[in-house]
């Protein structure tokens, strides 16, 4: 299992791309996309769709490993994070069966 930073810089070798050409196509600094791919910094959602058609891999792929880095790396500050996460699984069944899972986006 890699993360999403881990995942880009996979991309970008497999390709033998440098940063810069990628960081050029996508109209980033090479520091920002240096600091995507070593987990410093996790991009702008909106971006997710440029890297996907740049890489031509599903954005659906990139948005849940964007979505679970987010979350993992929140609870990786706090204490007891396994916990935290057993009792967000709960809470979102409980909304799903209390609301019905188109409302919880709305």
């Amino acid at each position: 299992m890699e993360t999403l930073g881990e995942y880009l810089r996979t991309l970008r070798e497999l390709q033998n791309l440098p940063i810069r050409k990628v960081a050029a196509a996508l109209d980033i600094d090479q520091s920002t996309l240096g600091k995507y791919e070593r987990n410093e910094r996790l991009p702008k959602r909106e971006l997710l769709s440029d890297f996907a058609s740049f890489y031509n891999v599903a954005v659906s792929d990139l948005e849940k490993k964007y979505l679970t880095d987010k979350v993992v790396f929140t609870l990786l500050e706090e204490e007891n994070p396994e916990s935290i996460l057993v009792e967000c699984k709960d809470k979102l069944n409980y909304l799903k069966n209390k609301n019905g899972e188109s409302k919880i986006n709305e």
